[in-house]
């Protein structure tokens, strides 16, 4: 307790948050504290905000604000920090933290810039455990303008990512490294909220293997003319909308901002200017470039560089399908298709088997009926009823011709009656299935036995 009452912004350590010795070093990490000089438009080192935010250094600027790596001497954990701070249309008074618009002309376009920034900021803080979005920790107002306050993320930039890995990789390693921010964005755009900055600058690896979209927030303020301050900041990522002063902007315009950022990663170039492509469009399908995607992937990517936004996907689900349906699709397929080769060799195996079976079983009447009483194999239960039934319908067509042939020939002996059966029986084998017409040969009459036979 008493190290924590002495501890101020003086004496804390900037790199690890310990405590600073009489000679300036860090009785944890043992480095002496460094004094950096900051730039006179940037807030000064160990400045403090609200009380509790111990500012380090700036991470970076833009044209609507300075980003400040700092202290949170609440939680002792880092953070980052975002000032409204629209270059060229405010100063920093010197030897003081209070900015001041510089002319009474910017004045009305700077509050409205402020007000909007503060009003996304009270929505961004709503968004919350979004795996592919910055987390906003707190926002305030203080020196005359406001303060975006966000979890800090220790990793690298997409742009140096893609830097290390030759300038370009293929098509599903960036699809996959995306993923978490398309998946973010559909609940921010359900908010109405765009992002309009999203480039390989804004995209941050971290080294816990997270992707986080940062910069969001304040990258959706227009500038002071109503024109987008991405136009300036990043060429090539902006879709054509961006460029006028009324042009519609929606879930549509962070789409080609998307899709530009795929091409970049999947070729190491950015395609020409979307107001350039207005005029005449010569971009060049990525394909073409050497860049390995699939040809779905590539239709769905062309659909979300569309240079109006009436061909663009109209929200980044659809744009999801279109890149990562075909893949689902192409997976359920060779599912499928194993499953299909399984069922081909087990039945291949089965009939094999079959064979077997068939090749052994004994091929007298009473071996097959027993081997269909017994089950031993479908083969065999169906021969067997098959030759029951032959026999059946055998023994009923006997029966009636042997009748027809008593009530014909009611003279016959019983010799004559078993030969016939005889014959009959030696026909059985081959009649199945088909009929026979059996000739007779006719008895003399009587009279014809006295007199002979009348010639006709």
């Amino acid at each position: 307790m008493e190290a924590n009452k002495v501890r101020t912004s003086r004496n804390i350590c900037l790199n690890c948050f310990g405590t600073l010795d009489a000679q300036r070093v860090c009785t944890t990490c043992r480095k002496k504290a460094e004094e950096l000089q900051a730039p006179p438009h940037h807030l000064a080192q160990r400045t403090v905000l609200a009380n509790k935010y111990l500012i380090h250094r700036a991470l970076g600027e833009g044209g609507f604000g300075i980003t400040y790596l700092a202290w949170d001497m609440s939680c002792g954990v880092k953070v980052a920090i975002k000032e409204y701070y629209p270059s060229g249309y405010v100063n920093r008074m010197p030897k003081s933290n209070q900015v001041i618009i510089n002319s009474k002309q910017n004045q009305a376009a700077s509050n409205r810039g402020l007000k909007r920034f503060i009003d996304e900021a009270k929505t961004l803080a709503k968004i919350k455990n979004l795996p592919g979005i910055v987390s906003v920790r707190d926002f305030f107002s203080a020196n005359g303008t406001a303060y975006i306050v966000m979890e800090y993320l220790d990793g690298i930039s997409l742009k140096k990512y893609l830097q290390r890995k030759g300038g370009k990789v293929p098509c599903d390693e960036i699809l996959t490294i995306l993923r978490p921010i398309m998946d973010s964005l559909v609940s921010v755009h359900k908010l109405g909220l765009i992002h309009r900055d999203i480039s390989p600058d804004n995209i941050l690896l971290t080294k816990t293997n997270e992707v986080k979209l940062i910069d969001f927030g304040a990258a959706k303020q227009s500038n002071l003319d109503g024109k987008s301050l991405s136009i300036v900041l990043k060429q090539g990522f902006a879709p054509e909308e961006q460029y006028r002063t009324h042009g519609e902007q929606g879930a549509w315009t962070d789409i080609y901002a998307l899709g530009v950022t795929i091409y970049y990663s999947i070729t190491g170039s950015l395609p020409p200017e979307s107001i350039q492509r207005l005029h005449k469009d010569t971009i060049v399908r990525p394909s073409e470039k050497g860049a390995i995607i699939s040809p779905t992937q590539e239709s769905a990517l062309m659909k979300s560089l569309a240079v109006y936004a009436q061909h663009r996907y109209r929200d980044v689900t659809q744009m999801i399908a279109g890149l990562y349906g075909s893949r689902r699709t192409e997976a359920v397929r060779a599912a499928v298709m194993a499953r299909q080769a399984r069922i081909s060799d087990d039945g291949a195996a089965y009939s094999s088997s079959t064979a077997k079976q068939t090749a052994q079983r004994p091929t007298s009447p009473a071996s097959r009926q027993t081997l269909g009483h017994t089950g031993t194999g479908a083969q065999s239960v169906s021969e067997a009823r098959r030759q029951s039934l032959a026999e059946r319908v055998e023994a009923q067509r006997q029966s009636q011709t042997h009748g027809a042939a008593q009530m014909s020939r009611p003279s016959v002996s019983q010799s004559a009656n078993e030969t016939n059966e005889q014959k009959e029986h030696e026909f059985k084998p081959s009649t199945i299935g088909r009929t026979i017409t059996f000739t007779r040969e006719r008895k003399p009459t009587f009279m014809e036995r006295l007199f002979g036979k009348r010639k006709k």
